[in-house]
């Protein structure tokens, strides 16, 4: 009995380690900021207050935020990094924006109007230029198709064969998600039976994540593979996927019962709360979650002590490794039903 007593409090313990471990990535000189993209070496692009009370894209470097030049802008976002380090976003020059690229030889600054929001590993730039969704290739804007009846399209993600993902509006006011394949085509994402859908990402394997109408007027995230749209639920409320890596799992965020904003990571068909997978009283609470890499790192926003502070997540074990975590007592009965039975063989043999 003793052993079994003890098998027990073994168990329970596993079950209380925390799976992820937390950096925060701190700010620029402001009270809030934002990760909104991590590349494969856990480089985060994002955009926090400066001291000056404006927001300003940053790059992290040695695990903190480091602001990324405005040059003659007032305001700047980074949406999108690759695995070279070359980091896209928006600068706000007289009040309109301007895509930028920042790389290691400075920034480049496109026209009024245009927003850049992901970048692939060969450079391939996903964005909009008034209105007009397109991708820039070896310098040169290439516009994406629109459907009939689109009259406004974005790019908000690519992946590295060059299928793009975004969303255009209807002539009924109404969005709708959009997928450009890289032989031309482009289709358009359904809805839960609500009126319109926004395709956010896309892996290398083509699999396309976003969120979708329901007919009672909330929107639930959702996955498409190989055209099959699937409802990846909620934690309570309306439920939001903005990122997805190689191995299929997905952060976004979602609604509670209570209203309040939580984010989450999907893996293995289970939509888990992030805030699970961390310590007790670790001080945060994880609101959004925008960026994984294919290490299973996330980035995205949360509140440390109450203040708005951007985030990397490490999952030890690597992507793919956190499964949907079973109830206590399942773990605990598996587990003494497990020692007991190594206790009762080695009786056995004596």
């Amino acid at each position: 009995m003793k052993t079994l007593c003890c098998l027990l409090l073994f168990a329970a313990a596993a079950v209380c380690d925390p799976i992820y471990t937390i950096t925060s990535l701190g700010g620029l000189g402001g009270p809030t900021s934002t990760g909104y993209a991590v590349n494969n070496s856990g480089v985060v692009a994002g955009w926090g207050l400066n001291s000056f009370g404006a927001q300003q894209a940053f790059v992290s470097i040695a695990g903190s935020a480091t602001a990324l030049p405005l040059g003659p802008g007032t305001e700047s976002y980074a949406y999108g990094i690759n695995d070279a380090g070359t980091i896209v976003g928006n600068t706000y020059i007289g009040g309109q924006s301007h895509a930028t690229i920042w790389s290691g030889t400075g920034a480049t600054v496109l026209g009024a109007n245009t927003y850049a929001m992901a970048i692939n590993n060969s450079g391939e730039v996903a964005g909009s230029n008034n209105g007009q969704a397109f991708v820039l290739v070896d310098g040169q804007v290439q516009s994406l198709a629109t459907l009939s009846g689109i009259q406004w399209s974005s790019a908000y993600g690519i992946n590295n064969s060059g299928e793009v993902v975004g969303a255009g509006e209807l002539s009924n006011g109404t969005f709708r998600g959009l997928i450009w394949s890289p032989d031309g085509t482009v289709a358009m994402v359904g809805t839960f039976g609500g009126m319109s859908s926004d395709a956010t990402d896309v892996n290398d394997s083509g699999e396309v994540v976003g969120f979708a109408g329901l007919a009672d007027g909330y929107q639930n995230a959702f996955s498409i593979t190989d055209g099959a749209m699937t409802d990846l639920g909620t934690l309570g409320g309306s439920s939001y996927a903005y990122g997805i890596n190689n191995s299929g799992e997905i952060v976004g965020y979602s609604y509670l019962n209570d209203g309040e904003q939580n984010a989450f990571l999907y893996t293995d068909g289970t939509m888990l709360n992030l805030n699970s997978l961390l310590p007790a009283n670790s001080g945060w609470v994880l609101e959004e979650a925008f960026g994984i890499n294919n290490a299973g790192q996330i980035t995205g926003m949360g509140l440390f002590d109450g203040q708005q502070t951007a985030f990397l997540m490490t999952d030890p074990g690597g992507a793919g490794s956190v499964a949907a975590v079973p109830e206590p007592s399942t773990v605990l009965v598996m587990a003494a039903g497990m020692g007991l039975i190594a206790l009762l063989r080695a009786r056995a043999k004596a």
